[in-house]
């Protein structure tokens, strides 16, 4: 069912005349042709350097990232084509009736099914973008086809330790203090929490110092602080471990190991 047929069956309205109605219905056609294009929730730039940026301290974190965004469109493709499949079998059952209600249903049925062909089109174009975004990460890092659990694992540490400080960045730059969540992320990297406060305020000293002399100030300088925080601290939560009384990260014995069979 095309838009004029829908907008013609439309009863006389109180506000709107007929001319009205028409230049509306004329630029439909535009309307569905953007939609297709950009009809999408969000765009790639901002998947690219807001939901990728997020977690932008390692790369197998990254892709991990990559791999529940492709679950989410999966499953919503999956989901609309069985409601598709849905409504090609009442469609089947209806045309066999004749009478009016029958075939204004026929007609509902397939207009959904045009629009629901528009949103499975950029669900699919959406997990054809985040497999090249994964398979960017991946060869840009050198990670290996068949990277495992282990791999992931141990990089968390890295992960937590960078996501850690910059929560203190922005809790000192917006408060003056760190907040409790970030004390408790501390104490479970073994990182003593006054020591963290006053790497993470140095480093802002530093970064004030800089900018009170007219040098130049960087993203880098952050990422370069977030590097050597690692560096001193990669190593102590294996002091929260022996706290906890663990000897390992999780369970090496039950970690998925390299490629697993296709599914």
């Amino acid at each position: 069912m095309n838009d004029i047929t829908i907008f013609n069956s439309i009863p006389e309205l109180a506000t709107l005349d007929k001319q009205q109605v028409a230049k509306i219905t004329s630029r439909l056609p535009e309307y569905h042709r953007g939609k297709a294009l950009i009809g999408h929730s969000t765009s790639q730039t901002s998947y690219s350097l807001q939901t990728m940026n997020m977690i932008s301290d390692s790369p197998l974190s990254r892709m991990k990232q990559c791999l529940a965004q492709i679950g989410k469109k999966y499953e919503a493709l999956r989901e609309a084509y069985f409601k598709v499949e849905e409504h090609k079998l009442e469609i089947k059952e209806m045309v066999k009736n004749k009478d009016e209600k029958s075939q204004l249903r026929v007609r509902e049925l397939e207009s959904l099914i045009e629009s629901i062909s528009i949103s499975m089109e950029n669900a699919l174009r959406e997990i054809g973008m985040f497999q090249n975004m994964y398979d960017s990460i991946k060869e840009k890092n050198n990670i290996p086809d068949n990277w495992s659990e282990k791999d992931f694992e141990n990089q968390e540490i890295e992960h937590m330790i960078k996501s850690s400080f910059r929560l203190a960045i922005q809790d000192l730059s917006s408060s003056g203090r760190v907040s409790k969540a970030v004390v408790e992320y501390w104490e479970q990297l073994g990182i003593h929490p006054q020591v963290g406060e006053i790497r993470a305020r140095n480093y802002l000293v530093l970064i004030q110092n800089k900018i009170n002399n007219a040098e130049q100030v960087t993203i880098n300088d952050m990422y370069e602080f977030l590097d050597a925080m690692v560096k001193e601290f990669g190593q102590e939560y294996k002091k929260a471990l022996e706290r906890i009384g663990l000897t390992e990260l999780g369970s090496e014995e039950f970690m998925a190991k390299g490629v697993t069979k296709p599914q």
